[in-house]
């Protein structure tokens, strides 16, 4: 009886102990949001100017909280869910009369606050340790690209990377079918996010060696819960077709084999994205490498010491090594800027923990030894307290630091108003790269595609009647009253453009904007 009495004091125990761990991760999770949350307020989202892809994708958003169908009156080349949560932005605060632009770039605050959050939640149970979690969201709190990122308006990435750390959170939890519905919206975000939902295959399927529990069957229901709900919308509103050709057959037949580029021009490019815009936290991918090499050496011995058995087990677990594994691959194909490192960022931060504390692990253990074998347990909190402050302070000074530039946006503002104030009632607008115009002005395109750069511009000879040369002959023939072009470097037709405007339109010279007036 007494051994009875003791082993439920410590099943109760354990249970204490597990429920107080949860309890505290719980605490530190909200701090983590509610202090990311703080600091990327004061980064005066609001005064920021619209620049380039979130121009584009706050255009996307407001057409579908005005009713627009993706892909059928807008088109990018991304899955659209990035923009619905940019409308339902909208939506939300226009009974309070916020602007749109203002509701949208809230959301996407607290969305990369939530990152932040999910962060130390992941790192801290694929560790089993706190203080890796807490310096984990400590480091990717101070990245200035990530705030930067994310200051402007609709960014998929944030929610690519936000749902895919959901999902491995869910995997680690063995939770399937939430980690299927997460892993479905990160690929909803932007497509790569389907990295998530083969890593939660492997997982839950033990790197398919093992199939009757039904973990697999419930992560492919929850993953098919948004898709199926998705793909119903696009059909039923006349977008699928449109929705196919351009986040799958444009991507894979055009795109993909047109920026695909050779192993040292990657490499070159990706070095030119350290020693540029992360030149500040540069030294955190370096520190990552290692703390890499070493998670992965500690589920070598791990299984190693256990067996094959174990290393299927421990599948879950390896996912948050693999993830970032393929992502990186990922961008052997595409790596056009900054913007696309943001879904490495979070392992960027949880693998620089683990190099950092296992350091100052590994040194307090030294002290402790020469000293004796007196305790080192004050030794490692000093050390880990010392590095935090550090990480939050130069992290806070390099995003602090953070200039709004010179185009700001009421002077974007004040130029959109001098165009729409040349436009009478009935007159169109047609915009190629200059997106910021419409978003501001709160006007719809003449037609739904407002870039034509990187060959989209010829594949409009595969779905367009008559191709480009019927698609531009409608555009001209409906004689826009205003017309801004921008960005047409990479555009096939970009001679085209050119002379259409100059023959027929007279340039105009704003603080921000450069565009053409019909001559009538």
């Amino acid at each position: 009886m007494n051994n009875v009495a003791v082993a439920s004091h410590i099943a109760v125990s354990n249970s204490e102990s597990v429920n107080l761990r949860a309890g505290a991760r719980l605490r530190l999770f909200w701090l983590c949001f509610a202090l990311a949350a703080i600091v990327y307020c004061q980064l005066h989202f609001w005064s920021r100017p619209e620049r380039k892809d979130t121009a584009n994708w706050d255009y996307f958003a407001q057409v579908i909280a005005r009713g627009g169908v993706p892909y059928r009156d807008v088109v990018n080349i991304k899955t659209p869910l990035s923009a619905y949560i940019g409308a339902a932005a909208i939506c939300i605060a226009k009974p309070f009369g916020l602007r749109d632009i203002y509701a949208i770039r809230i959301t996407y605050v607290l969305l990369a606050a939530l990152t932040v959050a999910f962060t130390f939640l992941t790192a801290a149970q694929f560790c089993e340790s706190l203080r890796i979690g807490i310096l984990a969201a400590l480091i990717l709190l101070g990245v200035e690209q990530f705030a930067i990122l994310n200051m402007t308006g609709v960014q998929p990435k944030t929610p690519m990377v936000l749902f895919g750390l959901i999902s491995l959170w869910a995997i680690l939890n063995r939770r399937p079918f939430i980690a299927g519905i997460c892993g479905m919206l990160s690929a909803l975000s932007w497509q790569p996010g389907l990295l998530f939902i083969g890593a939660a295959g492997l997982a839950s399927s033990k790197y398919l060696t093992s199939w009757r529990d039904l973990k697999v069957a419930k992560l492919l229901a929850g993953a098919a819960i948004p898709l199926v709900i998705l793909l119903t919308y696009l059909w039923a509103a006349g977008g699928l077709r449109d929705f196919y050709l351009w986040c799958l057959h444009y991507p894979f037949s055009v795109y993909g084999p047109r920026e695909f580029t050779t192993g040292q021009d990657f490499l070159d490019g990706f070095a030119k994205l350290l020693r540029k815009p992360y030149w500040s936290d540069r030294i955190y991918f370096y520190l990552s490498l290692g703390g890499l090499l070493l998670a992965i050496a500690r589920e070598v011995i791990e299984g190693v010491r256990r067996g094959f058995r174990a290393v299927l087990n421990l599948a879950p677990r390896h996912q948050i090594i693999i993830a970032p594994l393929v992502y990186f691959l990922f961008c052997r194909v595409d790596m056009q800027g900054r913007q696309d490192v943001i879904p490495l960022l979070s392992f960027v931060a949880i693998f620089s923990a683990v190099l950092v504390v296992y350091y100052f692990d590994a040194t307090a253990n030294l002290v402790a030894k020469l000293r004796g074998g007196r305790s080192h347990m004050l030794a490692q909190r000093i050390g880990f307290a010392v590095v935090c402050v550090v990480v939050l302070v130069d992290g806070l000074s390099s995003v602090f630091s953070v200039r709004t530039g010179s185009k700001h946006l009421k002077a974007e503002m004040a130029d959109t108003a001098d165009i729409v104030s040349l436009l009478d009632p009935g007159d169109e607008i047609f915009v190629h790269g200059w997106t910021e115009i419409l978003v501001l002005s709160g006007l719809t395109n003449a037609r739904k595609y407002t870039n034509l750069d990187h060959g989209k511009d010829s594949y409009l000879d595969q779905i367009e009647p008559g191709g480009f040369e019927g698609w531009f002959e409608r555009l001209k023939a409906e004689r826009p009253k205003i017309v801004a072009l921008f960005r047409v470097k990479n555009v096939d037709h970009r001679d085209v453009f050119l002379s259409w405007v100059k023959s027929s339109y007279e340039q105009r010279q704003g603080r921000v904007f450069t565009y053409y007036v019909r001559r009538d």
